[in-house]
């Protein structure tokens, strides 16, 4: 222990990109991937879509590998950065992290009980969501959808005219602490303003280029290699929590397949309100929630009996 000389080390980029539709994130983004790839090289650009088919609108411009999420779960989001870290991958795009909060309001709104109580599961699996962006050895640019509000500002010719302006992103409202550049793009000029830069490279405002990309490489890069990483281990409540998860989890995988149609359908509904497609897709919400379905569980698995 004891204090030491502080030593500037290399470190990865976590970009956030914020704007209203049509502010230019997916092309800022793809700029800034190439200027790094072009400087750090791996198996290319990583790109995690969540937009459908305009994921790949800008495919003929840029070299990029697309995986597209089918669900917007915490745990599709960390499986998705996984595979890009174990791909090789230096360079990754996630556009947009806006489904991954709305995921998470919709299981609170979805949960019965207590709203503030609800709240506390959620956001620790927001945590570890956003812990996986900051600590995977990878840069990262993010994009987010940002809040709109129509505003009206004078033209050049002096007239009244209507203008979209960003209000934030549609995130956690502390999500540009978290990284090392956040920009608001401006949906008429696509100018990035840097809200938070611990580059100090960005005190202009201009739009993104590739150019950009070889400059957050070259601050990334410009101390010294960081010690390996110490592999981290879950808190003993917390493996108490996910071997008790996994536990029911299992039980109800098996119990499955023994259900009459009738039994099944009040399940089949539980699980469509709680947005989950599959039973591996249950380990991302929070342990009430899967109580309250290895409850339903047992009950129809009750009335199985009876009949």
């Amino acid at each position: 222990m004891g204090f030491q000389k502080a030593k500037r080390e290399q470190v990865y980029v976590k970009i956030l990109l914020t704007s209203p539709s049509g502010g230019g994130k997916s092309y800022s983004a793809l700029k800034i991937a190439t200027g790094l790839f072009g400087k750090c090289g791996g198996a290319g650009i990583a790109y995690i879509g969540t937009e459908g088919s305009r994921d790949k609108y800008y495919a003929n411009e840029f070299d990029y590998d697309l995986m597209q999420l089918d669900s917007y779960s915490v745990g599709s989001y960390m499986d998705a950065i996984d595979e890009a870290v174990d791909g090789g991958y230096k360079v990754l795009i996630i556009d947009s992290i806006t489904p991954e909060w709305q995921w998470l309001n919709d299981q609170h709104s979805k949960a019965a009980g207590n709203s503030f109580q609800n709240w506390a599961p959620l956001k620790a699996k927001h945590k570890q969501f956003m812990d996986k962006i900051l600590l995977s050895d990878i840069h990262v640019i993010a994009c987010a959808r940002g809040k709109a509000e129509w505003v009206v500002e004078d033209s050049e010719t002096g007239k009244k005219v209507p203008k979209k302006v960003g209000m934030g992103a549609d995130q956690d409202k502390n999500i540009s602490f978290d990284y090392t550049v956040s920009f608001q793009l401006d949906q008429a000029t696509h100018n990035a303003t840097a809200d938070k830069d611990n580059t100090h490279l960005f005190d202009e405002i201009r739009v993104l280029s590739e150019k950009d990309g070889e400059l957050l490489y070259d601050w990334a890069n410009s101390g010294e290699k960081p010690a390996p990483k110490a592999a981290s281990k879950p808190s003993a409540a917390e493996k108490v929590d996910i071997d008790e998860n996994e536990e029911l989890i299992g039980t109800m995988k098996k119990a499955w397949s023994g259900l009459s149609t009738k039994a099944k359908t009040p399940i089949k509904k539980k699980l469509k309100e709680l947005g989950v497609s599959s039973f591996d897709e249950l380990m991302d919400l929070p342990t009430e929630q899967i109580k309250e379905l290895s409850d339903l569980f047992k009950a129809s698995d009750d009335d199985d009996d009876e009949d």
